[in-house]
């Protein structure tokens, strides 16, 4: 979201509210969550399956509080930086077949096409499950490293 985006949907939010100190303290919230969902790392450097999971985790950045309609959560801004993380030391290929999508937890979820892979990302820890020739790997509340989950994307393709 550019500076020109934020002002616009700033103006927006004041037009909406009425005049009062209760408005003043409700701008401050807003922009304070604004301001969280801003990502200083670039993206400049990536291409084809990382950027379009970049593009992906762009719009899930800015869901608000309760965007399926129930109980969710906004996506934690440290596991959109964890992902970030992990799109920047991976390759193209490493996310090919691979879909982003918001988890009502706050987390993130990479599920391969197939949907015999997923890999949960939170903000200090990891968990994933996937099907290879009969057999299942899974690991549960492992500490984050962009490498370990780049090591289980690879693995859960390999033939």
């Amino acid at each position: 979201m550019t500076v020109i985006d934020i002002r616009a949907e700033i103006a927006n939010q004041i037009k909406q509210i009425p005049d009062s100190e209760q408005t003043l303290l409700r701008i401050l919230k807003y922009v304070r969550n604004m301001a969280k969902k801003t990502h200083p790392v670039q993206s400049s450097h990536l291409a084809g399956e990382a950027q379009r999971l970049w593009v992906r985790l762009q719009e899930i950045s800015s869901l608000p509080a309760f965007w399926d309609g129930e109980k969710a959560i906004p996506i934690e801004n440290s596991t959109i930086k964890n992902m970030q993380k992990v799109l920047c030391a991976g390759k193209s290929d490493d996310f090919h077949g691979w879909i982003l999508f918001p988890d009502d937890n706050g987390t993130l979820l990479l599920q391969s096409s197939d949907g015999h892979s997923s890999i949960s990302i939170g903000n200090n820890t990891f968990s994933f499950v996937y099907e290879k020739g009969g057999k299942v790997t899974a690991g549960e509340d492992l500490r984050f490293s962009s490498k370990s989950i780049l090591k289980v994307l690879r693995a859960s393709k390999m033939s």
